[in-house]
């Protein structure tokens, strides 16, 4: 069988031997691809780099910190085995060797959260520019947690040291109840309890690579840094939007818990709740129009191009007698919504037409997303004659938001037994 290791994701390493040869052997086995760095180090890179305190110089390290101060504009991840407690801001620091397997969920993470910040940020900017004003989510709201993880002995001490600090918290302890809570109510953040093995059994098996309803939420991965990394946790880890370690007490766990979730209750994209002006917002579905969506794609166009991301486009077409029809449309736009993440910008292209951008996400993740709405409109009694047909598309170079959505609604559709 051919070695496929040239597709891993490449992370550079300021280390010197025997700590080289053992870190990158490491990271192999945990699916990157280690490459030496250079004498000089290169902060403008893109990719990430890793630098080992243990076997550099303190000029390499004051390189680093000098850096930090500067602004980084790469990924840093600082392995402190020694324990010297160099804090920079904006890095990721581990602690021991092991948990450098763990390290290709927490780049995964970070690329997950900059994508989200851009995201809030040119949403605002089409919001503006159609004379509307982003909401302001005060620092000061409550966040609300939703909690998934049965059986874990840290819910109740997490639960307190929360709610003392403002925070709600709220228990969910099967994937329906999930279901329901996440259906009638607006989470900051999902706690994924990964801290016992019964919690995280419960997890697994409706975790969000089957395509859960938790997909519409950021999710916060509750692990233990003490204990080895299982497959099914390192799985969980790789879908997070940030990964906090719990071997602290629960107030220090607390604190860092609460600072992330008042982080992100401040940085919510603009969503069609917030579409007052006309043009921004259709009336029948109650999601984005067409020109908001084009005018939008622009900006997510150029976010993509600068960052190196995928982009895609979701086209659903309904197709029957009552395809144009208001409450079809109307339960259409509702089935969707939890299944969207909140960084996915919905939108009614025309009647019966519906268009979702996915910022860094390739045409597999679109497919599965098309595949899940579909699933789920089939299920609903109400829509039994009415077909739900889809397309996905991946953002080309040559593509401009004009070009891109006429190459959405101009290929061929997908039906759901055809997927």
């Amino acid at each position: 069988m051919s070695d496929m290791s040239y597709l891993d994701p490449p992370i550079e390493i300021a280390a010197t031997s025997p700590r080289l040869e053992l870190i990158m052997s490491r990271l192999r086995s945990s699916g990157l691809r280690p490459y030496a760095a250079s004498e000089q180090l290169d902060f403008e890179s893109n990719g990430p780099l890793l630098v080992d305190i243990e076997s550099v110089s303190r000029t390499t390290l004051e390189y680093c910190a000098r850096a930090c101060m500067r602004g980084l504009s790469r990924p840093m991840i600082i392995l402190d085995v020694s324990d010297v407690g160099l804090n920079l801001s904006d890095v990721i620091t581990l602690r021991r060797d092991r948990d450098l397997t763990m390290l290709k969920g927490r780049l995964a993470a970070l690329a997950r959260r900059e994508s989200r910040n851009a995201e809030v940020a040119i949403r605002a900017e089409t919001a503006r520019a159609f004379g509307m004003s982003p909401p302001d989510s005060s620092a000061h709201t409550s966040p609300e947690l939703i909690y998934v993880g049965e059986g874990s002995p840290i819910f109740l001490s997490l639960q307190g040291a929360l709610k003392a600090r403002g925070l709600s918290l709220t228990a969910a302890i099967s994937p329906s109840t999930v279901r329901d809570y996440l259906s009638s109510r607006r989470f900051t953040a999902a706690l994924f309890d990964l801290t016992s093995e019964q919690a995280l059994d419960a997890i697994h098996i409706q975790g969000p690579q089957a395509g859960d309803m938790l997909s519409s939420v950021p999710i916060f991965a509750l692990a233990n840094g003490d204990s080895q990394a299982s497959e099914a946790m390192k799985t969980i880890q790789a879908h997070a939007d940030e990964i906090i370690e719990c071997q602290d007490q629960a107030q220090l766990v607390a604190n860092r818990i609460e600072a992330l979730a008042r982080k992100y209750n401040a940085l919510r994209p603009v969503d069609y709740s917030s579409a007052l002006v006309p043009a921004a917002r259709d009336l029948a579905t109650g999601l984005f129009s067409r020109r908001f969506l084009e005018s939008h794609l622009e900006r997510q166009i150029a976010v993509a191009n600068q960052r190196a991301d995928p982009l895609s486009l979701v086209v659903l077409k309904l197709t029957g007698e009552r395809r144009t029809d208001r409450q079809v449309l109307k339960t259409v736009a509702e089935c969707l919504r939890p299944l969207l993440r909140e960084t996915d910008c919905a939108a009614a292209l025309s009647a019966g037409i519906l268009g979702i951008s996915l910022p860094a996400t390739p045409y597999r993740g679109g497919a599965r997303l098309a595949t899940r709405i579909a699933t789920k409109v089939a299920e609903l009694e109400g829509l039994s004659d009415v077909v739900l047909n889809w397309r996905v598309v991946e953002k080309r170079a040559y593509h401009s938001a004009r070009t891109f959505l006429e190459t959405g609604l101009s290929g061929p559709f997908m039906r759901l037994e055809a997927a």
